[in-house]
């Protein structure tokens, strides 16, 4: 099932969104008809964030200890504290906070994937990927 805004909360983890999905599109289309201050709108849209991401948590992590924010939300503490409203006991920090700036963690996340691919080192992520057994994942192109 391609997980369109509709029906986020019913596709299975692994699973992310972003301005593919959520965008001034999707925002025009649900507020048309809609008289609200830009405040309230930000607002609804700070706690949709938190509710789905801590629905998500409770889910599908419900003994989790901490959540652990990275990207552009790590540094809005409104969404910080509904988070940590909504996240049933979980501590919730910025990831900073464990030692990996913010806006670095998709970066370090490749340059690991790429570490590992130069070391032939096969990983079973068959869950993410579908692949029947662990894989040497990424190719290398020389010039």
């Amino acid at each position: 099932m391609r997980c369109l805004p509709s029906r986020i909360s019913r596709c299975p983890p692994p699973k992310s969104t972003g301005r593919d999905l959520f965008n001034a599109a999707w925002l025009e289309v649900h507020l048309l008809g809609v008289s609200a201050r830009a405040e309230d709108v930000q607002a609804t849209l700070a706690e949709f964030t938190a509710a789905a991401c801590a629905n998500d948590l409770n889910r599908h992590a419900p003994d989790a200890t901490e959540l652990v924010v990275c990207g552009g939300g790590a540094f809005n503490r409104h969404l910080l504290h509904r988070l940590a409203a909504r996240a049933s006991g979980a501590r919730v920090l910025p990831s900073n906070e464990r030692g990996l700036p913010p806006t670095q963690v998709e970066g370090c996340a490749f340059a690991w994937l790429a570490r590992e691919f130069m070391r032939r080192e096969a990983l079973a992520l068959g869950s993410i990927t579908g692949a029947r057994g662990a894989r040497v994942l990424g190719a290398h192109y020389p010039r």
